[in-house]
């Protein structure tokens, strides 16, 4: 009974507060029909609404200059509510919905369950935390009871927050990559409208989508490049691309299938980057597994997959990896015990092994190889694995486009090359 109420809850939240924000922002969205683009307003940039990192029980907002509070409460209650002010306010999660305080610690608004806050001023930033952001944050409950926040903003002010953490600082020569970025990034976020189903955003803040810091890291030249490539996006056969990148892919792309279990794109095959990637960190790589972490690592991915233990899976006879993609890529690797065998596929390797240099985190790339150590008995006692590149290596790579940029290549050259038989096209 309490899950279908909080459901229902769930379903007005959504429901109110999207008639809410549209009203207060202005903001005219897109939309996908049966898998081709096309805007409801040929001028004005989409909306996207983006999950950010905070699943906290109390969060601090303020604004600039006045802003905007509008609050959805139970149907069960009253209408919702709205006020404006200046001040600080805490929310907070209590066992009857969401609180809204005062600095003065005067309760606001009592047991609402979600908010939407906006500033008066279009230009003006509302801060959570310590992070500014553009546009609306729209608060609630997730299933777990926790503060959810949603920030909703314009696409190209979304593509403002997203270049700096995608590529950091970059040098005037290297502009035309970061325009390359922005296309790719546009056309990322426009294909991932709604990937979410029923849920209240449509993209993450972290790498599980894109890279996301709100307005906390203005660059006049990110400002510039996504002016500069405003509604381009990237298509094939008059459909948005899935334009997915990566930061280095140690001289060579591959092809999706090779990389993901998905239908092979004829627009995401294996590309040879010849040297333009070479400049990064990452063109070589070494990481030393010792005997007790590549039993832990591998231990602890079959509990994440909910997969039972093979046997009591305290040794390991041998790790075995069969032959590589076109751009170097294991596509097979096969962990064999004293109690069977398990065999792992191309890029879940990196999740398998994971990386004992920064431990909790996933192995650069799979374009490596494995020299294993063994004792008297012939176990696994420890490897070493030495690769290049970083991320999935599927689509742009990253550094490819800023070697490529310094070299005296054009964006739309550079998005040719990663997205072979793809068009720019404008789309507002």
């Amino acid at each position: 009974m309490i899950s279908t109420r909080r459901a229902l809850l769930h379903r007005t939240l959504i429901v109110i507060v999207s008639i809410l924000l549209v009203s207060a922002s202005g903001c005219i969205p897109s939309r996908l029909r049966n898998g081709a683009l096309f805007a409801t307003d040929p001028v004005q940039p989409p909306v996207v609404r983006v999950l950010l990192p905070v699943e906290k029980a109390r969060i601090t907002v303020r604004g600039e200059g006045r802003y905007v509070v509008c609050t959805v409460n139970s149907p069960e209650t009253s209408a919702p509510g709205v006020f404006s002010t200046e001040e600080r306010l805490t929310i907070r999660r209590t066992s009857h919905g969401l609180d809204v305080v005062g600095e003065n610690r005067v309760v606001l608004a009592r047991g609402v369950i979600g908010l939407s806050i906006h500033c008066e001023e279009a230009d003006h930033r509302i801060w959570l935390g310590d992070t500014p952001y553009h546009g609306c944050l729209i608060i609630g409950q997730n299933d777990h009871s926790r503060l959810q926040v949603v920030n909703r903003l314009n696409l190209d002010t979304y593509l403002e927050g997203v270049l700096t953490p995608e590529l950091g600082e970059r040098r005037p020569d290297e502009f035309e990559a970061v325009e390359a970025q922005a296309v790719a990034s546009r056309t990322y976020a426009l294909g991932h409208l709604g990937q979410y189903g029923a849920a209240f955003h449509d993209l993450r803040a972290d790498v599980a989508d894109q890279i996301y810091v709100g307005a906390s890291q203005p660059r006049v030249w990110v400002d510039s490049a996504v002016a500069a490539t405003r509604g381009e996006v990237i298509t094939y056969a008059g459909q948005l691309i899935d334009a997915y990148y990566h930061s280095t892919c140690g001289g060579h792309t591959d092809a999706i299938e090779d990389i993901w279990p998905k239908m092979p794109r004829p627009y995401l095959v294996s590309v040879d980057d010849d040297t333009f990637c070479h400049w990064s960190k990452y063109t070589t790589w070494t990481e030393e597994f010792s005997g007790r972490a590549l039993l832990a690592n591998l231990r602890a991915h079959r509990r994440r997959l909910s997969q039972p233990p093979i046997g009591d899976f305290h040794k390991i006879n041998d790790i075995e990896l069969l032959p590589s993609t076109p751009g170097g890529r294991l596509k097979v690797m096969t962990v064999v015990t004293p109690s069977g065998r398990w065999t792992i596929l191309a890029d879940e390797i990196r999740w398998a092994l994971g990386r004992p240099s920064r431990p909790g985190t996933i192995l650069p790339s799979s374009r490596f190889t494995l020299t294993l150590r063994r004792d008297k008995r012939g176990h696994v006692t420890g490897a070493t694995a030495q690769g290049s590149g970083y991320g999935h290596g599927v689509g742009m790579c990253q550094c490819g486009m800023i070697g490529r940029a310094r070299a005296g290549q054009s964006y739309l050259s550079i998005l040719a090359t990663y997205y072979p038989g793809a068009m720019v096209e404008r789309l507002y």
